[in-house]
C-alpha cells in the first residue's frame, strides 16, 4: 500500500515539475524572428509578449521583414538611442513608424556597408561629410592614410568620411567586400564607414552617385567621376558644397580650409 502511494505521489510531483517546467520554457521562448535576428525578445518588445519598442513596430509594419532595417537611422527617427532595448527603446515621437520623413535628397538613400547591411544615408545628416570612391590597387590608395588622418582629427568635431569601394577605373578594386574592408583596416587601420563595392559611373551606376554627378540633381558639382578617389563633401544640412579632385590629396591645404569651414559651427542670430 505504501508502496502504491508513494509511486502516485512521485507521478504527482513529476507531472508538477513538467509542467512548471513547460511554463518557464515558454516564458522564456523566444519569436522566430528573433532568433532569426539572433537578439532577445526585448529588442523588439517592451517586455517579451509586451508592447513592442521602435523595432518591433518597423518588423510589424514592413511585412514582419528587418531586410531594409538600419537600426541607426530608425533609432534616429524614433527619436531614441540605437543602442537601447525594451521600455528605453520606446519612440519619443507621436507617430513611428512614419509615414513620411524627410531626409535631405542628398542622403535619401539606402546602401549596404562594407558587411552587406542595410545603412541609410540619413543617418549622417547632421554631420559633414565627406563622400570617396576607394580602390586598393590604385595611385591614390595611400590616400587611405590621409583620410583616417581627418577622420580621426575631426570626427568629434562631426566630420565623418565615407568610402565607397568602385571598381570602373583600371579595375583597380577587384576584390571582395570582404578582401576590402581586410586591406582597409589591416593596411591603413580604416575606422571610417566602409559600403559595400558599387557602381559610380555608367550605364549601372549607384542611385546615390547619379544623384551626386548627374546636372538634374546636382548642376554645380555635376560631371562623371574622373578616377579612384574622387571627393563630395556634404554639409550639415545635407547639401552639396564642394567637390575635389581624385589627385588631390585628402588633406591638402585647400581641403582641410573647406573641411573646417563646413564643421564651424553657424552663429546664431539675434
Amino acid at each position: 500500500m505504501f508502496s502504491v502511494r508513494t509511486t502516485r505521489l512521485c507521478a504527482s510531483l513529476a507531472l508538477m515539475a513538467g509542467a512548471v517546467l513547460m511554463t518557464s520554457s515558454a516564458a522564456k521562448a523566444t519569436p522566430a524572428f528573433a532568433k532569426k535576428e539572433m537578439q532577445k525578445c526585448t529588442y523588439c518588445h517592451v517586455k517579451p509578449g509586451g508592447d513592442r519598442n521602435f523595432r518591433g513596430l518597423y518588423y510589424a509594419a514592413n511585412d514582419h521583414s528587418f531586410e531594409k532595417f538600419d537600426n541607426e537611422f530608425e533609432a534616429k527617427v524614433a527619436g531614441v538611442k540605437s543602442d537601447t532595448v525594451g521600455i528605453e527603446a520606446v519612440p519619443t515621437v507621436e507617430v513611428y513608424p512614419p509615414k513620411e520623413y524627410k531626409v535631405a535628397k542628398a542622403l535619401n538613400f539606402m546602401m549596404k556597408d562594407i558587411n552587406d547591411k542595410p545603412a541609410h544615408l540619413g543617418r549622417y545628416e547632421g554631420k559633414v561629410i565627406m563622400v570617396v570612391n576607394v580602390a586598393s590597387k590604385c595611385g591614390n590608395t595611400p590616400q587611405y592614410e590621409a583620410l583616417q588622418k581627418l577622420y580621426t582629427k575631426y570626427k568629434d568635431k562631426g566630420l565623418v568620411i565615407l568610402g565607397f569601394p568602385a571598381n570602373e577605373f583600371g579595375k583597380q578594386e577587384p576584390g571582395t567586400n570582404a578582401e576590402i574592408k581586410e586591406f582597409c583596416t589591416s593596411t591603413y587601420k580604416v575606422t571610417f564607414p566602409m559600403f559595400s563595392k558599387i557602381v559610380v559611373k555608367g550605364e549601372e551606376i549607384n542611385p546615390f552617385y547619379k544623384f551626386l554627378t548627374s546636372k538634374k540633381t546636382d548642376e554645380k558639382f555635376a560631371g562623371d567621376i574622373e578616377w579612384n578617389f574622387a571627393k563630395f563633401l556634404i554639409n550639415r544640412k545635407g547639401e552639396v558644397i564642394g567637390r575635389i579632385k581624385a589627385g588631390t590629396k585628402p588633406d591638402d591645404a585647400s581641403v582641410v580650409e573647406a573641411l573646417e569651414k563646413a564643421l564651424k559651427p553657424e552663429e546664431k542670430k539675434e
